[in-house]
């Protein structure tokens, strides 16, 4: 009975290496589609050339792509820096007028004060 199991381990591993074996030429794709076995290896290394190729190409567009919007964000920033100074130069001179308006109306009282108390000192 030893033998038996034995002998049935053996199997059972041998064909477990077989089945193994097996699968792996399986997903590696041997035996089928290629002319050659050469021209495998050339198409891959097409693809890889092709691949660099498409990711430098990707990689210059988007630094093309983020200069471009370094640029409009700079233009952007100095249409805004100079519409603030408009503003705060606007903003002076309201304030430059207003402070003028009521020093004139503060001295209008003043002399309003002064020619009522004359009144009504005798």
């Amino acid at each position: 009975m030893n033998q038996i199991d034995l002998k049935l381990r053996r199997m059972g591993v041998v064909f477990a290496a077989v089945a193994a074996i097996g699968g792996g030429a399986l997903l590696a794709g041997c035996g089928g589609g290629g002319d050659s076995t050469g021209g495998s290896s050339g198409n891959l290394s097409e693809e890889v050339s092709t691949t660099g190729k498409n990711a430098q190409k990707e990689a210059e567009e988007s630094v093309e792509s983020a200069e471009r919007g370094i640029e409009e964000g700079k233009e952007k920033a100095e249409e805004g820096l100079e519409e603030a100074q408009e503003k705060l130069e606007d903003s002076k001179s309201k304030s430059k007028k207003s402070l003028e308006e009521t020093k004139e109306k503060a001295e209008e009282r003043i002399e309003e004060a002064k020619e009522k108390a004359e009144e009504l000192l005798p």
